[in-house]
């Protein structure tokens, strides 16, 4: 025969084990609540990712990571100071640098008479 005692423990067990799960229950739902309103359209990738990184529950590298995709998004890009005219920079240099070679010639400047002379 089981004693008072012992079913009392039972009963504290299972009372313990259903807490638990009611608490697992409400988790999940949760999840799912949320879930269906990304899937409804409530909330776009963006705003997603600025709820992960904005939940301090979640690990460092997940708050990093979504920190990071979203970023582009949150922040605009500083315009580019480059202009393509349909001419690279290169092109450009090269260019002026054949017109200083072209405009100013190489001279050399030696003396005939001495590279002749051999002295012994």
């Amino acid at each position: 025969m089981v004693s008072k005692r012992e079913l009392e423990d039972i009963v504290q067990r299972q009372t313990a084990a259903l807490k638990s799960q009611m608490d697992r229950i409400a988790e999940l739902e949760a999840e799912v609540a949320r879930l269906n309103g990304v899937i409804s359209g409530d909330c776009d990738a963006l705003q997603t990712l600025q709820k992960i990184y904005s939940d301090p529950a979640n690990p460092l590298s997940t708050v990093m990571k979504a920190a990071a995709e979203a970023v582009a998004y949150e922040r605009a890009k500083p315009p580019s100071v480059a202009i393509n005219a349909g001419i690279s920079l290169y092109d450009v240099l090269e260019k002026k640098r054949l017109e200083r070679l072209q405009a100013a010639p190489a001279v050399i400047d030696a003396k005939p008479g001495l590279a002749s002379r051999k002295e012994y």
